[in-house]
């Protein structure tokens, strides 16, 4: 009897399941870095839209008191990385008015991820 062979449509959808619970993982843990300097961790892109693909990456933004996000930067960074993502860190008060606005419509805390 021989074994069969899942096809690429299978295997593809495992590798992106995979691939989207690990960057839920990394966000949440980026979360967690950010939450001592009272900096909060939105998601957005992708991850957050439910478009997440074989390609994504993880894009985070944060909010919080002015100076407390660039000392939680690395922190955030450290945590995603150690699940396999860098992420792509927008500090919210910087970012131009359109993302700005894109990321409070669409963004998602970590914590609301599936």
């Amino acid at each position: 009897m021989t074994a069969a062979y899942p096809d690429w449509e299978t295997i593809n959808a495992r590798h992106i399941a995979t691939r989207r619970a690990e960057a839920i993982r990394a966000a949440r843990a980026a979360a967690e870095a950010a939450r001592p300097f009272g900096v909060r961790v939105i998601v957005f892109g992708s991850l957050a839209t439910g478009r997440f693909h074989r390609a994504s990456d993880l894009d985070l933004a944060m909010e919080g008191p002015p100076g407390a996000e660039f000392e939680a930067q690395g922190p955030v960074f450290g945590a995603a990385a150690m699940h396999g993502f860098e992420p792509d860190i927008v500090l919210l008060h910087r970012a131009p008015a359109g993302l700005a606005a894109r990321i409070r419509e669409t963004g998602r805390d970590p914590a609301s991820l599936e």
